[in-house]
């Protein structure tokens, strides 16, 4: 398959069976999740939540694609990377349906799918793909750190996981150990063909986090993942039960750092679990952390995946 364009590869994915076997993994969850709950009393607790709400989830996580997609389109502009908006965004948003792949290593599909639309190298690209998700994993664990500010509490892999980012910005930006560890690669057999390419993605990689776009970008990545968080608060409202904003971002940072950590498509099971397992020990009844889990999953996860296949099809048919 690595001879196909990426829009032919883009398709093979939404048909593949990788794909559906991870919305099986996901029924596989939700199940786990009712009789976690007791299948009745969540099914209730899911009766009871209005669509204004659910729409309100939909909204925030819109609005929130929004804010990811202005570092996307800024970390072009930072590589001068001449793309019009509709190439950009259609890129951006096609990306979203590979959500579902562990620790979301599909998007660099998107530098792929630049590569062949539009000639970028994707050595070039690929570094906004990575840029994207450390600095998502850096607002998010600053979301799960409020854990440690707010309540007191805080998780080992959240540690782990900023403590690996900070190793990884630090040595990226000490250019000449970095430049060394280039150099040495390329006498080995397999990896020394790909030296030229490695070194291209490294200085954009470096370009990317320098100090002013790093804060910049993640100040992006707060408002975007910060959104989804508000969302689990009011998902957590509608069910009529006393929270927090802070809670809300709390619980769904902790959740999607110890859901990339698992490298599970989607994170799924970890980040569930993790979200359910700190709900319940705010004392939330079982029904409704897992009823509120499921609710905003949906509306996140699921939706973005429906979203970037709408996007990629609707590309596909105006071709």
């Amino acid at each position: 398959m690595s001879g196909e364009p990426a829009v032919d590869r883009g398709r093979a994915i939404v048909r593949s069976h990788g794909v559906r076997l991870t919305a099986l993994l996901s029924v596989v969850v939700f199940l786990g999740l009712a009789v976690y709950a007791d299948v009745g009393t969540l099914l209730a607790a899911l009766a009871t939540v209005e669509w204004k709400t659910f729409g309100a989830v939909v909204g925030l996580t819109t609005v929130g694609y929004a804010f990811r997609f202005a570092k996307w389109h800024y970390y072009l502009r930072r590589l001068e990377i001449d793309v019009s908006i509709r190439a950009s965004g259609i890129t951006f948003f096609s990306g979203l349906m590979m959500v579902v792949t562990p620790g979301k290593a599909g998007e660099v599909w998107k530098a792929w799918f630049l590569r062949d639309e539009r000639g970028v190298p994707a050595s070039k690209t690929a570094s906004v793909v990575v840029a994207e998700r450390v600095t998502d994993l850096v607002a998010l664990g600053a979301m799960a750190a409020l854990g440690l500010v707010v309540y007191g509490r805080s998780s080992l892999p959240v540690v782990v996981v900023l403590g690996i980012v900070a190793v990884g910005i630090g040595l990226l930006r000490w250019r000449r150990a970095s430049l060394a560890i280039l150099g040495g690669l390329e006498s080995l057999p397999v990896v020394g063909r790909h030296a030229t390419d490695l070194e291209r993605l490294y200085e954009s990689a470096y370009r990317l986090f320098r100090v002013r776009p790093l804060v910049l970008s993640t100040l992006c990545s707060l408002a975007a993942w910060g959104l989804e968080g508000f969302a689990l608060w009011v998902v957590l409202d509608g069910f009529g039960v006393e929270a927090s904003v802070a809670l809300g971002l709390f619980v769904f940072g902790l959740g999607s750092v110890v859901g990339a950590a698992s490298m599970l498509p989607g994170g799924l099971a970890a980040t569930e679990a993790s979200m359910v397992g700190a709900l319940v020990a705010f004392g939330y009844p079982e029904a409704v952390a897992a009823a509120a889990t499921v609710v905003v999953r949906v509306g996140t996860l699921w939706y973005a995946a429906a979203l970037g296949t709408a996007v990629f099809l609707a590309y596909e048919g105006t071709r």
